[in-house]
């Protein structure tokens, strides 16, 4: 008999995890195998119930979370309210970032209070450039 999902399951979870908040349980659950089982085994006219709470949860989660994500600010935002990558000390949490999160950008951004794109940028402009630097002048 084929693997049913049940839908009361999958949306109470999804709710329960956006309740307390936690950001990297909400993501872990929904890359494993319990949650693609379930979902794959659903009619495939409830999935759409289930991607709605997770809309819903996904929100709560961030709302609750303890380290949110920072909004992207405009391009045309003033210096005072961009972060400054130039000076030593951010790039070193910068790097203290990604060394604690694994090379994750969603999870680097959280630590350091900054969007995830602006985190992305900083890694591939100052990390990331800084270490083919020095491998090319070891070479």
């Amino acid at each position: 008999m084929a693997n049913r999902g049940c839908l009361r399951v999958l949306t109470a979870t999804l709710a329960r995890l956006a309740r307390q908040g936690d950001v990297e349980a909400l993501r872990e659950y929904l890359r494993s195998d319990h949650f693609l089982l379930a979902f794959n085994g659903l009619d495939p006219g409830r999935r759409q119930s289930v991607m709605r709470c997770y809309a819903k949860a996904e929100a709560l989660c961030e709302a609750k979370a303890a380290h949110p994500l920072v909004q992207p600010r405009p391009i045309d935002a003033k210096r005072a309210h961009k972060a400054s990558w130039g000076d030593p000390q951010m790039r070193a949490r910068l790097a203290d970032a990604y060394a604690r999160a694994g090379g994750d950008d969603e999870k680097a951004a959280r630590i350091l209070g900054v969007s995830r794109g602006s985190a992305r940028l900083a890694k591939k402009r100052h990390l990331l450039a800084t270490a083919t630097y020095l491998h090319e002048k070891v070479l």
